[in-house]
């Protein structure tokens, strides 16, 4: 198995030097630690910034996307709406783009119709209307990519699902013999 490669950053702020390094998720939440120790007002405009959280991406999808080596989405949940679909395979997209599995964030109405499993002529119209709402973007290539807007949305999905799933598990009661 090979290991994840890492990442060093160093930060140089008037006299203060801070340096970090390990994987991508831990120097992030460094960075901004540290950003938020020097500059104070960071703290409040981060909370006010969206910012994808890829992790927790990954385990909201599992419930409705896999992703095969290639970076390729496999969509679980024919019975969705087309456009929770499309939303869910696109988020699925960008997070293999993020972790390095895919080399874009976008897909073309064909390959999203054949993820999914619903017809192009469905996928381009739903498509149409996702744009017209902010949802995706249309990239000059043709293909369509999630906005930010979009990608806070097709993560609530996401969570639905994955909150719906874990309430319908069945319960597990241990007693003690007796």
């Amino acid at each position: 198995m090979t290991e994840r490669p890492k990442i060093k950053v160093q930060i140089e702020w008037g006299d203060i030097k801070h340096t970090v390094e390990g994987d991508l998720e831990t120097v992030v939440q460094e960075v901004m630690r540290f950003a938020a120790q020097v500059l104070p007002n960071y703290s409040l405009a981060s909370k006010l910034t969206f910012s994808p959280d890829y992790s927790s991406m990954v385990d909201d999808l599992s419930e409705t996307v896999k992703l095969t080596p290639e970076g390729e989405a496999v969509f679980l949940k024919p019975e969705m709406s087309a456009e929770q679909s499309i939303a869910l395979v696109l988020l699925a997209t960008r997070v293999a783009h993020a972790v390095g599995t895919r080399p874009s964030v976008d897909m073309s109405p064909e390959n999203i119709s054949k993820a999914i499993g619903k017809s192009v002529k469905t996928v381009r119209n739903t498509l149409a209307m996702m744009g017209k709402t902010g949802i995706v973007e249309r990239t000059n290539e043709g293909n369509y990519k999630l906005s930010m807007q979009g990608i806070r949305k097709s993560h609530e999905i996401a969570r639905g699902v994955t909150a719906r799933a874990a309430a319908s598990q069945p319960e597990t009661k241990v007693t003690a013999p007796g």
